[in-house]
C-alpha cells in the first residue's frame, strides 16, 4: 500500500517533481538517438551523391554509348555453298538499330581459301575435378567443312565492306557455347 504523506509525495524521500529514472528517458539517450537517426540520413545523402547509389544516376554520368567498329577482321555464320576453292558464308554482322540497341544484319559473302589458309575446329572438353569446360583447337582440313557449318573467318584486312575476301584462319565453332 502507499501512502501520501503531507508534502504530496508516494513512498520515502520522494518530492512531487521527483520522477523516478524508469518512468523517463534520460538527455544523453535521447541525444544519442537522434545523433545516430542524424548519421544515418546523412550517410544516405552522401552515398546517393558519391556513388550514385539505389537507382539514381550520379550526377555528371553519361549513360554508356554503344558503339560498333567500322573495321572488322573476323565474321561468324553458316556456310551455305561449297566451291573448289572458296565458300559462301552467310555471315551476321553487328550494328545499331535507331534506338541504339545491337542487332545482327545477315549478309552473304564469299571466303577464298588459299594453301595458307589455316582451318581448325573448337570444342569445349570437360576439365577434370571441374565443373568447367575448356576450349580445345584442334586442326581440320577445308574439305571437312559441311554445308550448314557455323564457321568464324578471319582476314588480315577490313572485311567490313568485301563481298569477297581471302581468309588467313577459318574455326569451325560449336552451336551451343
Amino acid at each position: 500500500m502507499v501512502t501520501i504523506n503531507q508534502s504530496g509525495s508516494s513512498g520515502p524521500g520522494l518530492k512531487n517533481n521527483d520522477i523516478p529514472s524508469y518512468g523517463r528517458p534520460k538527455k544523453t539517450t535521447i541525444l544519442i538517438v537522434v545523433v545516430l537517426i542524424l548519421l544515418v540520413i546523412f550517410g544516405i545523402i552522401f552515398l546517393k551523391q558519391k556513388f550514385g547509389l539505389f537507382g539514381q544516376q550520379k550526377a555528371g554520368q553519361q549513360e554508356q554509348k554503344i558503339t560498333i567498329p567500322k573495321v572488322i577482321y573476323n565474321l561468324a555464320g553458316l556456310v551455305q555453298k561449297l566451291e573448289e576453292n572458296s565458300f559462301i558464308l552467310e555471315a551476321s554482322i553487328p550494328q545499331l538499330d535507331q534506338s541504339g540497341k545491337v542487332t545482327q544484319k545477315k549478309e552473304t559473302r564469299k571466303i577464298n581459301v588459299t594453301a595458307d589458309t589455316k582451318f581448325s575446329r573448337l570444342t569445349f572438353v570437360a576439365q577434370p575435378g571441374s565443373t568447367g569446360k575448356s576450349p580445345l583447337e584442334t586442326p581440320m582440313t577445308f574439305g571437312e567443312i559441311k554445308v550448314g557449318d557455323y564457321i568464324e573467318v578471319i582476314a588480315n584486312q577490313d572485311i567490313s565492306q568485301a563481298q569477297d575476301f581471302e581468309a588467313t584462319q577459318v574455326r569451325e565453332l560449336p552451336r551451343n557455347f
